[in-house]
């Protein structure tokens, strides 16, 4: 995906080429143009007669096609981008979700020392499984489903379950299946300490993750309708066509070649957006960027595995200090007592400077 900061004007923004779909509106419309500064040459030579209704029937037909064509394409390029904007909020929801759960099963782990070992080794298992998860979940709605996202090495996995999952068509409901089981067999084994109740959470919220996911394959693999786009790249086709004579007919050489040549490039710039956009799960510049959700995964997965994110904070309670609820800024400097006393002044030692 195209990343860019497009500055306090945006006037930056016109020169990136990377992502850009100037270069191929401009392969359409420089051809164009040139055909129609040919035809207005023709016509200065009187190789085919003018008059006033003619004239008239040109601008009529031109006009017309034009706005038509515009109409069409704006809609298309809406709907491509209503797919791709859709199709990014579904992968975050399944995100959000699957991490949730993730969340909720190393919270629920017994804290008895007795237990660690059986702990550890559960939550290295899920930490993996949930890896593969949304690797697999990406690669589903990915046209190509054998492309490569980075995972936690599965070493210690039994051979024979991964050998079963590499020759399945459905990864992500067998690894869903593995996480699942996972979760009951931890609480037959008290590796999972909370009531069942509360665990059915965790269920849940991996449920909700595979229901976004689905939402998802409906994007990947139900295209913008065949009759529409083939029937808007035919009106395309003969609106390109049709664009050097009525502008030969209309305007004066120089005038209707810049006509032709700005028409045609903007028309063309629409179809290009929406064909780039309305298929986002590729691997092109403008396409959701897969390759970073995956790293962003694994590395808040790997996050919560550490022993400080699963402890929380010893808190030493000082009455005197705490329970004037002082505000400092995020990076730790101090600001107004808006909670207190406004003209209370903070003291350095109320506040500990962690920038965050």
């Amino acid at each position: 995906m195209r990343f860019y900061v497009s500055g306090k004007w945006g006037f930056k923004l016109v020169w990136g080429l990377y992502g850009s779909v100037f270069p191929l509106a401009l392969s359409m419309a420089v051809p164009n143009a040139v055909i129609t500064f040919i035809v207005c040459t023709l016509g200065e030579h009187e190789l085919y007669e003018q008059d006033g209704h003619t004239t008239n029937t040109a601008m009529g037909i031109l006009s017309t096609f034009s706005a038509c064509m515009f109409f069409i394409l704006n809609f298309r390029s809406k709907t491509a981008y209503g797919r791709w904007w859709e199709g990014g909020t579904l992968l975050q929801q399944t995100r959000g979700e699957w991490f949730n759960g993730y969340s909720s099963l190393l919270a629920f782990c017994n804290p008895d020392p007795s237990k660690h070992v059986e702990v550890e080794c559960f939550q290295h298992l899920i930490v993996r499984l949930m890896s593969m998860l949304y690797c697999f979940a990406l690669q589903q709605v990915s046209p190509d489903k054998d492309r490569a996202f980075e995972i936690f090495a599965l070493a210690g996995c039994d051979e024979q379950s991964l050998e079963f999952l590499q020759k399945s068509n459905d990864k992500v409901e067998v690894v869903l299946q593995w996480v699942q089981r996972s979760i009951t067999l931890g609480m037959q084994s008290g590796v999972i300490s909370v009531a069942p109740p509360v665990v059915s959470r965790a269920y849940q919220e991996l449920s909700r993750g595979i229901v976004n996911l689905q939402n998802a394959r409906k994007i990947a693999d139900f295209p913008f309708p065949y009759p529409y786009a083939q029937a808007s790249m035919v009106m395309l086709c003969i609106h390109w066509a049709m664009v050097p004579v009525l502008c030969s007919m209309l305007l004066g050489r120089w005038l209707a070649v810049s006509v032709s040549f700005l028409v045609i490039f903007f028309l063309w710039c629409h179809n290009f957006i929406a064909l780039q956009l309305e298929a986002p799960f590729g691997n092109e510049p403008n396409d959701l960027p897969m390759d970073q959700m995956m790293k962003d995964w694994n590395t808040s997965l790997r996050t919560l595995m550490a022993n400080r994110a699963q402890k929380p904070p010893r808190f030493d309670f000082d009455g005197d200090v705490h329970r004037k609820l002082t505000v400092v800024m995020s990076d730790g400097s101090p600001c107004d007592n808006h909670l207190g006393d406004p003209n209370e002044a903070i003291s350095s030692s109320e506040f500990r400077k962690y920038n965050f």
